[in-house]
């Protein structure tokens, strides 16, 4: 597992429709395990391992975008108004450090702050330190420029701990990735697409346009997910960090295929991947608009576990990323014509 890969893509800044770093790491590590790379009119980039065209096609897709914040309005004393982009958690936009990518490409450092008020933060804005807005100015920032943490990707000193910023979900990125390598020299019985899609934290948009794109059969997603409160280890926290892939049952946007469900079920027991059974009560994923596209896709849902959400920190477990990936190389291995056959046989 090639961690300098996902430090590079948490470090990768990247808020809804400016995935272009992101992008970049991507295909810089994989351009030379793929057989083909396209992008769709919004970003998403899909690699694929093609073998013909009468096999099934599958669709693997995580997103690229984090959450983040884009530059409002500069007002005369020099401070840079914000808007989120994306559910930035409210007590993540308080004095925390942030950096600001010109049109450029020109990192600016800055401390976000606002006013809390009811459970919300209001009059959002970046610090640089400046007095005026001609030094704002100078700097080259201008309305529109992406504003994202500035955290350091880095290992916990106890093992097996990974923190970093935009895990949310570039950990889903991370694990295509190292599924993509794995299938180097395989035997596939279907063609794969890997798709890193656009601006899912607006309102899960790059997932419609690539199925749209592929026009895959199947649908698999990966994304993350984290219980609220850290203290809770019963049975109402199925989002353990160390206790293996989350297997969603159904969310706000998506009643996930019974049949898909049982096939990654049946794969994680047949491999020894343990499995957090969980559900979202809100909120959804790429697959709320993957499994909408012409006739209906069959999709599931896997996530990760992570401590901490949408703000400028999460915790992740490197076992966890193992066992994903272990079980993602073989669903694909073992999906074959007949197992579509069955999947999507309804009468």
């Amino acid at each position: 597992m090639n961690l300098e890969f996902l430090k590079k893509l948490s470090e990768a800044d990247g808020i809804a429709s400016n995935e272009g770093e992101v992008r970049k790491v991507l295909l810089d590590e994989l351009k030379s395990h793929s057989d083909n790379i396209v992008c769709d009119g919004l970003g998403s980039i899909i690699f694929s391992k093609e073998i013909n065209e009468n096999a099934p096609k599958i669709m693997i897709c995580a997103h690229m975008d984090e959450v983040g914040f884009i530059v409002r309005s500069i007002s005369k004393d020099g401070m840079i108004h914000l808007m989120v982009v994306g559910g930035v958690k409210p007590l993540a936009q308080h004095l925390q450090k942030v950096r600001i990518t010109t049109e450029s490409g020109v990192k600016i450092p800055a401390i976000i702050n606002g006013t809390y008020k009811n459970e919300a933060t209001e009059d959002l804005y970046a610090d640089i330190g400046a007095y005026t807005d001609e030094e704002v100015y100078n700097l080259g920032i201008q309305v529109g420029d992406m504003v994202t943490y500035a955290t350091e990707f880095e290992k916990f000193s106890l093992p097996n701990r990974l923190v970093g910023k935009a895990f949310d979900d570039r950990l889903g990125c991370f694990v295509m990735g190292e599924v993509l390598k794995n299938l180097d020299d395989k035997k596939l019985n279907s063609n794969i697409y890997f798709a890193a899609t656009s601006s899912e934290e607006v309102g899960i948009r790059g997932a419609k346009t690539a199925a749209q794109l592929i026009n895959p059969d199947v649908v698999f997603v990966i994304d993350v997910a984290c219980h609220r409160n850290e203290f809770v280890r019963d049975h109402t926290n199925k989002k353990q960090i160390d206790k293996g892939v989350m297997l969603m049952h159904f969310d706000r946007t998506l009643a996930p295929n019974k049949k898909m469900i049982n096939y990654v079920k049946e794969t994680a027991s047949n491999i020894n991947v343990p499995l957090q059974h969980d559900m979202f009560k809100s909120g959804g994923t790429d697959g709320g608009e993957a499994h909408k596209v012409n006739e209906g896709k069959p999709t599931v849902v896997t996530c990760l576990p992570v401590r901490y959400g949408h703000c400028a920190f999460s915790i992740v477990s490197p076992i966890d990323l193992e066992l994903m990936i272990k079980l993602y190389t073989e669903l694909i291995l073992n999906f074959d014509s007949e197992k579509y056959k069955e999947i999507k046989k309804f009468i």
